[in-house]
């Protein structure tokens, strides 16, 4: 199974990621990184929401490719393709181009897929709010938006969160 969720900051989809993945042995992939005191709150309520979940939590913000072995044979969830992908454009003091980032992210988090049993994506909705930004968010919201396009054609289901309640758009 592999699905990719998708939603706004507190719209359960975190919550609902962690409730679908089954499994003996079971991955979280934490890929933000600790900014200022609202992400550590985040990240705080995230460790409580899965502590009596049987999760091994992998702290990997970028180079996914380099733990994809530890994910044989196990249900992962990665969190997030959002912040994944700020990571890798902005990696060591670097803007990367936007086409390189793309493939290498897609292609890590395939070489996941290809040997785990599960894997669930999740991947924040920045794309609704009519904003024009800085030419670099600009890139950011546009790499973002092709990786989840990308993603979404190879998952077995595609669920948006909103207020606490899934949409299926694939259906499994």
């Amino acid at each position: 199974m592999f699905l990719l969720i998708s939603g706004a900051a507190g719209s359960g989809k975190s919550r609902l990621a962690e409730n679908l993945l089954t499994g003996q042995r079971k991955i979280y992939i934490a890929a933000s990184k600790i900014y200022d005191n609202e992400m550590l709150e985040r990240v705080k309520r995230h460790k409580l929401m899965r502590a009596d979940k049987n999760f091994i939590t992998i702290e990997k913000y970028n180079n996914l490719s380099e733990i994809a072995e530890s994910c044989r044979d196990s249900s992962v969830l990665i969190e997030s393709l959002t912040s994944l992908t700020a990571n890798e454009i902005f990696a060591d003091d670097v803007i990367n181009n936007s086409d390189s980032v793309i493939k290498k992210i897609f292609d890590d988090i395939m070489s996941i897929k290809a040997i785990s049993n599960d894997l669930i994506l999740v991947s924040d909705n920045i794309f609704c709010d009519g904003v024009i930004y800085d030419d670099l968010t600009e890139l950011y919201i546009k790499t973002l938006a092709e990786l989840v396009k990308k993603f979404a054609r190879e998952s077995d289901d595609v669920i948006e969160c909103f207020a606490g309640l899934s949409f299926h758009y694939k259906n499994l």
